[in-house]
């Protein structure tokens, strides 16, 4: 497949990514997403292989939408959160035996000529995650409204407190993912602590993570995203558990170590 991204920046020249011969399969996780998942669908649909959207239980016209769209649709009965959609996502990716997998939200937040930017590194074998970031260059053109930003940065500092993972977006839901990051990757959560569990996941692998900018907007999405209040309160509780969860690791790991071993 031919990909094109923007050399030194979305205004410069385009130039052909390496990806020619790569396999890449798209992923989009979709809950109530009537007014941004058909133009995110037809935007990625050029540069993917596959594009497969999770309908997670969808209760507005998102199925009706994407009957239209020529793309493979995965539904959840029922809404089951987030972290599960993802979950489905990875599993599908694996059966196709994909060089990338990109996922990206279903919202319209998510610029989709950015897919290229963020594959090409797990295709070239640089990276096993590239997190695509709103602020790595220093977010000159950040659409981000306040309260979000600094939501964002309570929860990139939770993250990186947990996690390890010193990044300048932890909880961008664009990213690109090897197929040796979806074998090591297992994700338990159902809801919006997905992005943080992959990375705590990542690191405790020790898979390559790296980042690379992307556009996100937030105008004109009439209420698309999830409330930010809640979805940061989510966050914060899941990391709470992770948190609580690594340090009863530790102290098992810590308690074996120092048992005597048996005499024979």
């Amino acid at each position: 497949m031919s990909l094109q991204a923007a050399e030194g920046g979305r205004d410069g020249a385009t130039v052909d990514e390496p990806l020619d011969d790569a396999r890449v399969v798209v992923g989009i996780p979709a809950y109530n997403e009537e007014n941004g998942i058909g133009s995110t669908v037809l935007g990625v649909k050029r540069y993917a292989d596959d594009v497969v959207v999770v309908d997670d239980g969808s209760t507005d016209r998102t199925p009706a939408i994407l009957e239209q769209a020529d793309v493979t649709v995965l539904r959840h009965e029922r809404n089951r959160g987030k972290g599960a959609a993802v979950r489905t996502l990875f599993a599908h990716a694996q059966r196709t035996d994909c060089d990338a997998l990109v996922v990206l939200d279903g919202d319209g937040q998510h610029d989709p000529t950015d897919v290229p930017r963020l594959a090409g590194p797990v295709v070239d074998e640089e990276a096993d995650v590239v997190v695509g970031s709103r602020y790595l260059d220093g977010g000159e053109d950040d659409e981000t409204p306040l309260h979000r930003r600094l939501g964002q940065l309570l929860l990139d500092f939770a993250t990186a407190r947990v996690t390890g993972s010193e990044l300048t977006d932890t909880q961008s839901g664009y990213r690109a993912l090897s197929p040796d990051a979806l074998d090591a990757i297992s994700i338990t959560t159902d809801g919006m602590g997905v992005e943080s569990e992959m990375l705590d996941a990542a690191t405790s692998e020790g898979l390559t993570v790296t980042e690379r900018p992307i556009d996100a907007r937030y105008d004109e999405l009439d209420g698309q995203t999830h409330n930010p209040i809640r979805h940061g309160l989510a966050v914060l509780a899941f990391l709470g558990r992770l948190a609580s969860r690594r340090g009863s690791s530790s102290e098992s790991t810590g308690d074996a170590r120092s048992r005597p071993s048996r005499e024979r």
